[in-house]
């Protein structure tokens, strides 16, 4: 007759550590879906977003709405674009956890986004904002819908020596052209501007 053996400690042990490894990868492969899904809205924001500065263009001889300064507040562009726009939430990128650029109807009446905009009269003074946004670009910079079609209308936010908010990207950022086209970055974002 055969004893009913347990498992040892050691098997125990293994199997504990197999279940660890299992779970590790699950969440791993979670969190990249999760953020994948979040660069996706990202990009759909931003795509809207510029459509609704090109509609505002067309009607108003071809001229993009200006904004006082490119990290905001933005309240003269919210006002500009609130006809061509929904949902106040597509200033905001769904991977931003900066308190003062996530939705909340508080930052949406202020104009505070949490997208970088380039048509305005000038850059930021806030010092962690990169210093090739502030001094290697002419401001003001007023686009046209006849500018290069290249050029960069809206971003992610992004500073100096700080990751960007998508975290699986250490540099990483959305941006919305002129020519209405949407499109990430993982380098560098300087190296990409136009």
């Amino acid at each position: 007759m055969a004893a009913h053996q347990g498992l040892t400690l050691i098997e125990l042990l293994v199997v504990l550590a197999i279940v660890a490894v299992l779970a590790a990868l699950l969440a791993a492969a979670g969190g990249r879906a999760l953020d994948e899904a979040a660069l996706t809205q990202c990009r759909n924001n931003l795509r809207n977003l510029g459509l609704a500065a090109l509609m505002y263009a067309k009607d108003n001889d071809g001229w993009l709405p200006m904004s006082d300064v490119l990290d905001g507040p933005h309240p003269a562009l919210v006002k500009a674009l609130g006809p061509y726009l929904g949902d106040p939430r597509v200033y905001y990128c769904p991977s931003e956890a900066a308190p003062e650029r996530i939705f909340s109807d508080e930052n949406a009446a202020a104009g505070r986004l949490g997208y970088f905009y380039y048509s305005c009269e000038r850059a930021s003074t806030n010092r962690l904002l990169s210093q090739f946004l502030r001094w290697n670009v002419a401001w003001p910079r007023r686009l046209h819908n006849t500018t290069d079609g290249r050029t960069w209308v809206a971003s992610d936010a992004w500073f100096s020596g700080e990751p960007t908010v998508h975290r699986f990207y250490q540099k990483g950022v959305n941006f919305v052209t002129l020519s209405g086209g949407v499109e990430f970055v993982a380098q560098s974002p300087r190296e990409a501007f136009r």
